[in-house]
């Protein structure tokens, strides 16, 4: 009778365990369910974004300044997708300008981006950049110019450092609020005489809606970039429209 009375406590025993075992397998998936953020760049296929551009070129020979103003409107049109065998999402993204609201869009400039589990890589110009890191975390920094080249005319992109500056902001563009945005500072270079600068705002289910570039070199140290700069441009873009 003794080892019949142990043989079911060993059976309960068993039980028991197999119970504690399910149980923290269904924590340990809660636990670790993370939500990468992909929203804050759809891929979509059909998804656009329509941004106004203000764009200024400086220029000085030693005996001329010049300073070119232009404003047109750009768009970022998503095309296919493609899911390879990594399950990295491949997308085809078109650009197109035109001179206002009022005018049709020019020929498209086709270009591509990858998404990965942990990253956004998207090539401008046949320049491979990281755009995004995921999850998106306060503070956090990453090598987003790791691809670019390292010689010739791409040394500017050179000692960039990305980091996001802010992950749960309010911001208001064009009288559209956008909640939950993150802020990227790719690159924050700013001496008496040069200013190198970029950073970009992100909206989740919208994607980038802001983006400030200025790469700009000066001799005055007196005068300000917006009276003084010498060389370079300066270029800021906001979304006035997207879908969805």
């Amino acid at each position: 009778m003794k080892s019949k009375g142990f043989f079911y406590q060993f059976i309960i025993f068993l039980a028991l365990a197999g119970l504690i075992v399910v149980t923290g397998c269904k924590k340990d998936n809660k636990q670790f369910s993370v939500n990468y953020g992909y929203n804050y760049y759809p891929v979509d296929s059909g998804h656009y974004i329509i941004y106004n551009v203000d764009s200024v070129t400086f220029n000085y020979d030693q005996i001329n300044y010049t300073r070119d103003t232009s404003r047109y409107q750009m768009q970022a049109f998503f095309g296919d997708t493609l899911h390879d065998l990594l399950d990295s999402v491949n997308f085809r993204l078109y650009y197109s300008t035109r001179a206002d609201s009022n005018s049709s869009w020019g020929s498209p400039y086709e270009t591509y981006g990858l998404r990965v589990t942990t990253n956004l890589q998207v090539v401008e110009n046949d320049i491979r950049f990281i755009k995004l890191i995921f999850p998106p975390q306060a503070a956090e920094q990453w090598m987003g110019n790791l691809y670019v080249p390292t010689t010739g005319a791409y040394t500017t992109y050179q000692g960039w450092n990305y980091y996001f500056e802010n992950i749960d902001t309010t911001v208001v563009i064009s009288g559209q609020t956008y909640n939950n945005a993150i802020v990227v500072s790719e690159v924050n270079n700013v001496s008496l005489i040069s200013k190198i600068v970029r950073t970009e705002i992100y909206a989740p289910n919208v994607g980038m809606i802001y983006q400030e570039w200025e790469a700009l070199s000066k001799q005055n140290v007196i005068l300000g970039w917006d009276t003084g700069a010498e060389s370079g441009f300066s270029i800021h873009m906001w979304a006035v429209a997207h879908n969805p």
